[in-house]
């Protein structure tokens, strides 16, 4: 394949010419590393198994057919390359959610259609609803800065926004909730991406939403803005979600490379998405990395000191179910789990890893990411957040990495329909994969850990001084509860 005028076999001819100084920047020459970087990048695997993923498949909402035709299919690729415990490891939802149609439109002073999308695990509207239209504009807080009466059967426009203290999802969350005991009839919350695409998430929302929460196109908004510049408005809306209570299961996949040792590095990434799209850059890229990188290593004979755990999870784009059932599952084992990193950003060009707060452990991870020097990727930032896998280690204290990676245009298709295979670029996915796997190793055979578990008390301590606390609670309790 080539882009820009290069060729993805040319690049990787030039980039064998430099492999010795993948080592040699750590003070070492290990043979392997470079045959770990080479593979990933020659090979294309990632490419190959995201294609089949994005295509064959499709968006997989948690709880879905397709998300278990995705976990049906990771298990059998990690059990062709050898991985013969490749298995599943169920855990029970709370409630499933089909997207049904959202339609949206002006019906005074004017008629117009508007671009409209419903955000994931939130009721529809029971029918046609016209009401008001309301603009709250963005809060300071998560209160109603107006009385109840104000909003009392509106479609409300509210633009939700982080705070010290309480990042965008957890306002979003609070201010919903706050609608629906004011009486609202909607919520409608300005999409944050271009060509009237719009944005869709679960985060604060499941088991079940207090009520109808709408994207709407950046334009309509505009549109919507200018028309009450001049006078009310009343719309109209239909939506036809499903929320389904009735007991149900999920499934994460786990396999494993055994190390000489009892303990562990956890290597992971999410296999669920929204349905808009392929969910290719989130997170398809991040299972088709891992996976690859588990091969790679798996070919390689690799016999780590300690064990080298990959873990595909479902349920992250709800609560981060997957990742949390399973540090519930393996309480007893988590002392011996010395390192979790998790790759969730998109396939961009690769600048290091996040360590999310823990400045104990920045000495030895810049160790452990040395060798990745020539490929710009060892750096190491101490930037904290909540919203991907590694939430639930961080709250359990054990050591994180998140691969830190140049944003590029992740945003822009981030939940949005656009998030399709023909956004991945295969040379930035392959430089990932061996990035990942490149540090899996090294920290397999680190003749230390990064750093220790911290103490519960500890692990609120560092999540509360990164403002993160209120993110776990939101993550962590029922939204009927909150």
């Amino acid at each position: 394949m080539t882009r820009g005028g290069v060729s993805l076999a040319l690049w990787v001819v030039l980039f064998a010419g430099q492999g010795p100084a993948l080592t040699q920047g750590a003070g070492e020459a290990d043979e392997r590393i470079d045959r770990i970087v080479g593979i990933a990048m020659a090979r294309g695997g990632a490419h190959d198994f995201l294609r089949h993923l994005t295509d064959s498949i499709g968006g997989r909402v948690t709880g879905s057919a397709e998300s278990r035709a995705a976990a049906d299919l990771l298990v059998g690729t990690l059990r062709e390359a050898g991985f013969e415990d490749a298995h599943v490891e169920e855990y029970p939802l709370e409630s499933r959610w089909q997207r049904g149609r959202a339609v949206g439109r002006v019906v005074s002073p004017v008629a117009r259609a508007l671009a409209v999308g419903s955000y994931g695990w939130v009721p529809g509207t029971k029918g046609e609803v016209t009401a008001p239209l309301f603009d709250l504009g963005a809060p300071p807080g998560n209160d109603l800065p107006v009385p109840a009466e104000r909003v009392r059967g509106a479609a409300v426009l509210v633009e939700p926004h982080a705070v010290p203290g309480a990042p965008s999802q957890v306002m979003r969350a609070a201010l919903a909730r706050a609608l629906a005991q004011a009486g609202a009839t909607a919520m409608l919350i300005p999409s944050d991406k271009p060509n009237r695409m719009l944005f869709t998430s679960a985060f604060g929302f499941y088991p079940g939403g207090p009520l109808p929460v709408l994207s709407v196109a950046r334009e309509d908004v505009l549109f919507l803005r200018r028309l009450l510049g001049a006078g009310p408005v009343r719309v109209a809306l239909d939506v036809a979600n499903t929320i389904d209570a009735g007991p149900a299961r999920e499934r994460n996949v786990i396999a494993e490379i055994k190390g000489t040792t009892p303990e562990v590095v956890l290597v992971g990434a999410h296999f669920d998405s929204w349905d808009p799209g392929q969910g290719a850059q989130d997170d398809g890229v991040g299972v088709a990395a891992i996976l690859e990188a588990a091969r790679i290593l798996k070919s390689l004979g690799v016999k780590p000191r300690r064990s080298i755990r990959f873990a595909f999870f479902s349920g992250e784009e709800q609560a981060l179910l997957g990742s949390r059932a399973y540090v519930a599952a393996h309480r007893d084992e988590l002392d011996g789990v010395r390192a979790a990193v998790i790759m969730d950003s998109g396939a961009q060009t690769p600048r290091g890893f996040k360590i999310h707060g823990r400045s104990d452990i920045e000495s030895t991870v810049r160790t452990i990411v040395a060798p990745l020097s020539s490929l710009g990727a060892s750096g190491v930032s101490l930037e904290g957040s909540f919203d991907m896998d590694h939430g639930p280690f961080l709250a359990a204290g054990i050591p994180v990495l998140t691969l830190w990676v140049d944003e590029g245009d992740y945003d822009t298709h981030h939940h949005a329909v656009s998030d399709t295979f023909d956004k991945v670029d295969p040379r930035m996915l392959a430089l990932d994969t061996a990035v990942m796997a490149v540090t899996a190793y090294r920290l397999a055979e680190a003749p230390d850990a990064p750093g220790p578990r911290l103490s519960p008390a500890d692990a609120t301590r560092l999540l509360e001084k990164l403002g993160l606390e209120s993110l776990r609670r939101t993550v962590y309790e029922p939204a009927q509860q909150r």
